[in-house]
């Protein structure tokens, strides 16, 4: 699939500038390039697409033919493609950077690792009452570690652990 130009992602900001009072009647080809924001041959190229014509050596096309070659887009909903394909590159993007910091965090684990026994399971976690834990942490790394803590206490032990918090002994 071939490239998208940038400024279909820009049409609405785009037929905005050329419908607001004092906009120029005609365009040129710098004109373009600056409301486009593209390059010169870019800009030859949207000229002739909108309906432009050549005045010796100057290109312009009528500020009316722009806003209907535009409004034509819209319709088409190419530039709603655009838009929309960019928000899903976003989105991954965004996914893919917070799975990359999640996998740099390093979670701090007792020096039993696995090895964790119920009995030996930090003062930070605490049974306050039957059916209800609390834990006390101040980083998100080390609520991390107590969760593991625990996990690792329920899957050396799990008789203890089944009966240390099924019951609620502190």
């Amino acid at each position: 699939m071939p490239a998208q130009p940038l400024w279909h992602l820009r049409i609405p900001e785009i037929l905005a500038r050329l419908r607001a009072p004092g906009a120029p009647p005609f365009l040129d080809r710098p004109a373009i390039e600056q409301l486009f924001r593209v390059r010169r041959r870019q800009a030859v190229r949207l000229l002739n697409t909108a309906d432009g014509y050549q005045i010796g050596k100057t290109f312009l096309v009528d500020r009316p033919a722009l806003i209907g070659y535009l409004e034509d887009l819209e319709r088409s909903g190419v530039s709603i493609q655009a838009r929309a394909r960019k928000q899903r590159v976003l989105t991954a993007l965004n996914e893919a950077s917070g799975h990359l910091a999640a996998q740099r965090v390093q979670i701090p684990t007792g020096p039993a690792g696995l090895g964790q026994r119920v009995a030996d399971l930090p003062s930070a976690i605490q049974v306050v009452a039957p059916g209800r834990l609390q834990i006390a942490y101040s980083s998100a790394e080390e609520l991390l570690g107590h969760i593991a803590a625990l996990v690792a206490a329920a899957t050396s032990d799990f008789p203890a652990f089944r009966s240390r918090f099924e019951r609620g002994d502190p």
